[in-house]
Parts: C-alpha cells; structure tokens; sequence
C-alpha cells in the first residue's frame, strides 16, 4: 500500500514523504485494514525494524487533531529518548508541530507540567508514578502504546507495566490500546484481554538468515552449507569475513566477562588480519580520545585501547556517556564490532549484517545453569540486518558438537518464542500496587481492590481466586505497619500515602523506620548502611571486593557500623546479604567523602555504570527516608537525610553544597574554590571575575557564567 492510500491527512503524508516513506510495510498497511485509523485496539507482533513505531505514529494523528494525548510506554530511559527523537522528527520537526517529551525518574514529581505536552514517552515505572499522582492531563489520554509488551512476563517489570495498563484502563475513558511486540506467541490472549484485534507478521525489510557454526561450517536453516575461508578460531573466522564483505558484527555475550573477552580476542584478529584501513584507523583513534577524555580509569583505558583497533563491548558496566559514545560509534560505523551483554537486544536500535551467539547457556544464582529462552534468542536475531545498507542479514549460533548443532537449530532456528504469562501473583509486587490502588482512590474497599485486579492479565489467564489470599495477607501487612487503615473500608494513612507517592517497596518505609527507632544522630556510613539494606537497594550489587578488603577499608573509615554483620557460620545467606549492602555502602562513604572516582573504581573494582546507577538509586532512598522521617516526627534524622541526598547527588563534604549549585561547578572546581578562599556563595559574589578565573579549573568563560548566575539570585540586581 502507498502512504496516498492510507487514509492519512495531507501534513502526514508530507512528513512521511521528508523521511523517504512512499510505500507502506504489511503490517502497517495490515493496521490500517484491521481498523487502526477508527479507533480499534490491536496487538502488533512483528519483526524488528517491521515499521511498529510508524503504527503508532500513524493512529496518533487522529487523536492530537481531536486535541487528545499520547502515551507511548517503554521499558527502557535511552528508549523513551530515542522514540521521542522519532515522534519529534514526524509529529513535530516536519510536522504541524506537536510537542513531544521524553520522561523517566524523579518519582515524586507529581508531572502537572507534562500535560502541556502532546506525545509523552514514558518508561513504565514513570507513568505508573503519574498515576500514582492522580496527574490530571491523564485524563485526556486518547492513545496508550505499550511498546515491548512481551515485558508483561518480565519478572521484574512486568507486574508494573500490567498493574499501569489496569489502573488506565480503569481511569480512563475508552482509550485506543496498541501494544507492539517482536516476539509474543501468545497474542491471542494479550488480544483478548485488551479487547483487541491481533496483528503476527513475519516481514522484515532486510531478510533473515538463520545458520548454527559447528566445524568451520555453516550450517542455515535453509539446508545450505557454507565453509570459512579463513582459519581463525570459529567466532572470529565468522567477524573476519563479515568484516571483510563490508560488513558490521554484533557479538552478543551472556555476561560481562565474556563480553570483554570476546572483544580482546577480536581486536587481535582486526590487527592479525589487517582488517582496518589507515581511514577507518584515524577514525577510531579519535572515538577511543573521547573515550579516554570522558573518565580516567583502568577501566575507560581499556575500553579505550580496544576502540582504537575497531572492537567495543557494552554492557551495564559502561557509564551513561561512554554507552552513548561508543553506540553512536557503532551505528554511523566507525566501530565495525561490538560485543554486548543481551541488554542492548532489548534496548536502543543497534542493527548489523551479522549477529553472533557463542554460546547459549548462563549461569543463574537461583537455578544454575540455564539456557537462552527463546524469546532471547529471536531478540538477538532481531538486529540482524541493517535497513539502507545490508541486502540480508545473518545470525548464527556457535556449536562445539554435530548434536549440539541440530539440538540449536531445532530450538532455537525452528522453535518458537514462549507464551508470555503474567508474573504478578508475588507478594512483593502485590503489596506496592495494592497501596497504590488505596492511596490513589482507585480501591475503597477489599471488593473494589479484586476489582481493579480483576483487569490485569494475570485475572485474564488465571482469574483472581488465587489471588484472593495474597491480596488479605498484603493488606494485613499494610495495616500492621501504619500504611493503610481499614475501618469500614480501606484507606492510606498519611504515612502510607507519602510511601506510595515516592514509590518505594513499603517495606523500605517498614525498615527505615525500623533501624532508627530511638536512634538520636548517624554517622555517614550508618546512614547509609540504613538504605542499602532496604529491599530497594539490597538488590543491587556493584562492588567485588573480597571480604578481607571491606575489614582493612572500614579501619580506615574509622566509623562504627550501625549494623553489625551476623555470625557467618551460623547465618552465611544473612551474611552475604549484610556484606553485600555494606559494600555498596562504603562505596557511596568514598563517594561522599570526596574520593576521586579513578580511585573509587579502583579500590572497590567498580564499574561506572553500576556506581552510576548505585549513586542514582541511593539518593532516591535518602531522600525517600528523609520523607518518611519527616512523617513520622523524627525531623533531626529526616534533615540529616536530606543534607545526605545532596551530599549523594553531588559527591561532596557538606561544606561544599553551597558551592556545587553553582553552574559548571562539581565536587572537583567546588574543592578548588575553596581551597582557594571561596567558601560560601557570598565570598564567590564579592569576588571579581579575574579572581575566580585564576582559580585552578575555573577560567574566565566559567567564571563568568558563575557571576551571572549569582546576578540572578541577588534580589539586589533585579531592581
């Protein structure tokens, strides 16, 4: 179907025209037969790169015309920005201008400003915390998109998203529902439960070729055999002569180690074989400078070194810029290899001619050995093959054995994704959005709780008879703690109001509260022993120091720990436990304290990504803690908490956070500026412009951006 046939007003053909779109891919011209454009719900379950996101442009139009919103739901933050970055090009930039915003995090913001937004791209956990909030643009809402709806069976996104498709549907007036998916084999139910039409294609712009390597042959699904010209081990004999075809590699690994691994044995081959010409070298010179200018570590060096002979890894470990640079790299192909952990599969748009599988099975702490699911597995092939560059792409798992072959080509090559099933039946899931549905009005009582309920997936495929049990124990449990109230009906106390707004486990509230009972004054590190053994940290795990380290650290610290650790003998699952959160404790001691990050990645072997995301996380717990303080009258230990959250969000002693809410000022110039006499916002004022620019790291064009920033402050000049 041509894009003139589909039904579309003249300012989106036009729009669609500038991106190059003539012609309609089958499953959109398939949506808009099936009743896109009237208003009909459907479930799309189509390849990568099959043209989901313009299904969803393309019935968004009729919605903002009729002056209604937009919400797309994601399930990642570098996805909500790289959508709005679509949405803009199409709806706004080349369009009648329709104002799209990406938007992630900062929980207790109640998100009043968003609904001056046309198209707001969430992550599942934001919209749920705007639902949380009762925001009143919501109302207005003509369109939900769930994209990645096969995260429904996620074990640990899952429940949120089915919980917020619940409350907006019951919140909501008849709102369009379109969920878009590459790999749901049961759309039948998702249809069903949604009141749906359901839309399975195959399509894909750039055909796939699916092979198993075993023996230095190929062997695809089509029956062909194909032999390596080159003598290289397996995996690299494979990248060679993809690279050597013009071609881009995408090596994904099942865990981090492996993912290094496989790029240092890569980049040996690039040099071995003298794949990079002295262009494509000049090229990569200047992406492992940024790299290396980004963050000084051992580990942006090595990440550096690597980029420099054509290879990069990526997974959780890269901080948020290196993750951006070295993606960027790789999609305008300066990087020819990138070896990834599975995350990149379910996030950002990263195609190349081949995908790689070496191997198949990972280690799981909870049930061993396992193997990759099949969703994963055609989540991988899902980026094989370059839409404008590639005329086919291939992926290809690796075999050490003729019967592990045909074993990987009748699982995986032949077999089907799993039925996607709800995951919402656990009492740690049920207890924060029970007291969400109380807090937000939505449930008055235990019926109108099973009611709301009632609308999930998981009521859909199991009903809520198994449900019932959980749903009085979570209540009980509500109750005991002071969070709920049910005297004829059930009501949030303040207390359990303010814990559902900041959305936090109620049990992090119950612990918080638990820890300092009769507890007058914190040390620091106390402090933050407190939060990192709350259930919303105590899952995050970044340091791999030995146990023997954390002694020698904490006599350094010279601080008392507030909780002392168990008996590892008698309690060793208690104790690993309390040693984990302690690790991350220290981590953010030295963070706070001031320690230089190369040295903070050194001493704890920590990784930037995940201190990032352990520095990100532990300040939402402070500051959720300074809240919860605050209710509950212990205001000297709520106003530590807060003082703490600043001193989190910036990495500096208390004296400075005066001097870090200048603009361009961190913890390193805010040091500086006090050693060189600045101390307080009024010694930076009295100060001229000469002076400040002598400071070591400040400079004349700093400098004055801080003297301008103080002039807007001082009520003085705005006479």
């Amino acid at each position: 179907m041509r894009v003139e046939e589909a039904g579309l007003p003249e300012w989106l053909r036009e729009s669609l025209r500038r991106e190059g779109i003539e012609t309609l891919y089958p499953p959109q011209a398939e949506a808009l037969h099936k009743g896109l454009l009237q208003g009909r719900n459907l479930v799309v379950s189509s390849p990568t790169a099959s043209g989901k996101t313009l299904i969803a442009i393309m019935a968004a139009h009729r919605h903002l015309e009729n002056r209604r919103k937009i919400l797309y739901l994601t399930p990642l933050r570098a996805l909500t920005y790289e959508k709005s970055v679509e949405f803009r090009r199409i709806l706004s930039e080349n369009g009648p201008g329709f104002r799209v915003l990406a938007v992630s995090g900062d929980y207790d913001d109640p998100g009043e400003w968003i609904g001056s937004n046309d198209v707001i791209v969430s992550t599942y956990e934001k919209a749920d915390s705007l639902v949380r909030h009762r925001a009143k643009w919501l109302s207005s809402i003509g369109l939900i998109v769930v994209d990645e709806a096969h995260m429904i069976g996620d074990p640990e996104r899952g429940p949120t998203l089915e919980m917020t498709i619940a409350k907006l549907l019951e919140t909501l007036e008849a709102p369009q529902i379109l969920c878009l998916s590459a790999t749901v084999r049961n759309i039948e139910d998702i249809a069903e439960w949604l009141e749906a039409v359901p839309i399975q294609s195959d399509f894909r712009p750039v055909p796939l070729r699916e092979g198993v390597l075993q023996g230095g042959r190929i062997f695809f699904s089509d029956g062909e055999t194909r032999v390596l010209r080159t003598g290289a081990d397996p995996i690299s004999g494979l990248v060679a002569e993809c690279l050597i075809d013009g071609g881009q590699a995408l090596v994904f690994a099942l865990t981090r180690r492996k993912a290094e691994s496989y790029a240092e044995r890569l980049a040996q081959t690039l040099v071995n074989l003298n794949l990079l010409d002295s262009t494509s070298r000049e090229r990569l010179e200047d992406a492992s400078r940024r790299v290396m200018e980004e963050a000084e570590s051992p580990f942006s060096e090595r990440l550096a070194r690597l980029v420099s002979r054509g290879v990069a890894f990526h997974h959780a470990g890269l901080g948020h810029i290196h993750r951006r640079l070295i993606e960027d790299a790789f999609r305008e192909g300066v990087i020819p290899v990138l070896c990834a952990t599975p995350t990149l599969a379910a996030g950002v748009n990263l195609p190349a001619r081949m995908v790689v599988i070496p191997e198949y099975r990972r280690f799981d702490s909870r049930s061993g050995m396992r193997a990759l699911s099949v969703t994963e597995y055609k989540q991988f092939c899902g980026r094989a093959g370059r839409p404008l560059y590639d005329d086919i792409g291939y992926s290809i798992l690796v075999a050490g054995s003729r019967t592990e072959a045909e074993y990987l080509m009748e699982k995986y090559i032949q077999g089907m994704p799993e039925k996607v099933y709800s995951v919402l039946g656990s009492e740690k899931h049920l207890r924060s959005h029970i007291l969400s549905l109380i807090s937000s009005g939505l449930a008055r009582s235990e019926l109108g709780l099973r009611r709301i309920i009632g609308r999930t997936f998981y009521a859909h495929i199991f009903g809520t008879q198994g449900l019932v049990e959980k749903i009085s124990s979570v209540l009980r449990l509500l109750e005991t703690h002071s969070l709920i109230s049910i005297n004829g009906g059930l009501e949030a106390t303040r207390l359990g109001a303010r814990v559902s707004e900041l959305y936090i486990d109620p049990l992090t509230c119950v612990e918080i509260i638990k820890y300092t009972a009769g507890v007058e004054s914190l040390s620091t590190l106390g402090a933050l022993q407190i939060i990192c053994l709350t259930p919303d940290l105590s899952d995050l795990w970044v340091s791999r120091i030995r146990s023997s380290t954390v002694k020698r650290i904490l006599d350094e610290v010279g601080e008392e720990l507030f909780v002392k650790l168990p008996d590892p003998v008698e309690y060793p699952e208690e104790y690993e436990l309390q040693l984990d959160s302690l690790k991350n404790a220290l981590v953010l001691w030295a963070w706070v304290n001031e320690i230089p990050e190369r040295e903070i990645y050194e001493r704890f072997n920590v990784e930037p990504g995940d201190f990032a995301a352990l520095r990100e996380r532990a300040e939402w717990i402070s500051y959720a803690a300074s809240s919860v303080l605050e209710v509950v009258g212990r205001r000297k230990l709520a106003s530590f908490y807060r003082i703490l959250t600043e001193r989190l969000r910036h990495g500096v002693l208390e004296e400075l956070l005066e001097l870090v809410s200048l603009p361009d000022i961190g913890r390193v110039r805010g040091r500086m500026l006090w050693r060189s006499g600045f101390r307080t916002l009024e010694d930076v004022k009295r100060a001229g412009i000469d002076d400040l620019a002598r400071v070591p790291g400040i400079g004349t064009a700093i400098a004055g951006k801080i003297k301008k920033a103080l002039e807007k402050l001082d009520p003085a000049t705005q006479q």
